[in-house]
């Protein structure tokens, strides 16, 4: 093999399972990566991947070919990090991910009051509802909103968040007898969000029995937008909700607990310079506005 790189193609097509998805991947067309592949099957003269209708499957020497790759990508990453680890100048790329909804709200007015302080460091910003890893250096920081941050990452709490049940201002006045009846008959509409169960939440059935699904939605601004178009009563993260003028929450419904948002990154990148100063700058500025937040 004259091509190092070439490796790189194979590794791709064997995470993906097709050419499409490598493509994807590697910020390539698909040209790019069948041509780049069948190229490697004609100088090796052996098949390392099997075309069936579910997608690419590693022949035996395929599997040989992934592994090498596997070795060659965590080598690289590991004197990637050594490299970066030993960086004390407040200057570079820096790399942060989060969800497009934190960007949204607060974290990309962090990174201008940040980037004000510290022109010298090229800050770049992956809006990802997705995990990306830190450990294989697709981000350098992560802020996310979680109650598990990893026992292999080092990072800050930033804030806790509490969540509560809230309505527009229309569905209230409309169904305004329904939500003060609180009884066995009283159906109310809901909406909920996918990851947190279909069904009626159980705050809501206790309270209203004949509660119902109106819709379920895969993504948060979506639930929002569902909840101010009156299609029911969600529950939001308090700082989404109590600053929207066009909804109220709930009557005697009160705040729960919701997942905590941390900024972490690689512990072995835990003392560069601009990764420390970036984490305990973010993490300050959360923290400044916590009762943003827990809905205070």
């Amino acid at each position: 093999m004259d091509n190092w790189d070439d490796l790189k193609f194979v590794l791709a097509v064997a995470n993906a399972g097709n050419v499409t998805k490598a493509a994807k991947e590697l910020g390539v067309t698909h040209s790019t990566v069948s041509r780049r592949l069948s190229a490697l099957e004609e100088r090796m003269a052996t098949r390392l991947f099997e075309r069936l209708p579910e997608g690419f499957v590693p022949t035996i020497a395929g599997e040989e070919a992934v592994a090498a790759a596997k070795r060659m990508e965590a080598e690289i990453l590991a004197l990637d990090t050594r490299i970066t680890a030993q960086d004390t100048e407040l200057e570079g790329p820096l790399r942060v991910t989060a969800p497009q909804l934190l960007f949204q709200v607060q974290l990309a007015e962090i990174m201008q009051q940040f980037t004000e302080r510290h022109p010298r460091i090229e800050l770049e910003m992956v809006a990802a509802n997705e995990k990306l890893s830190l450990h294989r250096r697709e981000a350098d920081i992560a802020v996310r909103v979680t109650d598990n941050p990893g026992e292999t990452l080092f990072g800050r709490l930033a804030t806790g968040q509490r969540r509560c049940y809230y309505m527009s201002r229309s569905f209230a006045r409309r169904h305004r007898e329904t939500i003060e009846a609180s009884h066995d008959s009283a159906r109310l509409s809901c909406v909920t969000f996918k990851w947190w169960g279909r069904g009626v939440p159980k705050e809501i059935r206790t309270r209203y029995p004949s509660a119902y699904i109106s819709l379920v939605a895969d993504d948060m601004i979506a639930l929002l937008a569902a909840v101010k178009a009156g299609m029911g009563v969600g529950r939001l993260p308090c700082f989404l909700g109590d600053p929207d003028p066009d909804l109220v929450r709930v009557p005697g419904m009160e705040p729960s607990r919701y997942l905590d948002i941390w900024v972490l990154t690689h512990p072995d990148l835990k003392n560069v310079a601009r990764i420390r100063t970036f984490l305990r700058f973010a993490a300050d500025a959360f923290k400044v506005r916590s009762s943003f937040y827990m809905g205070d």
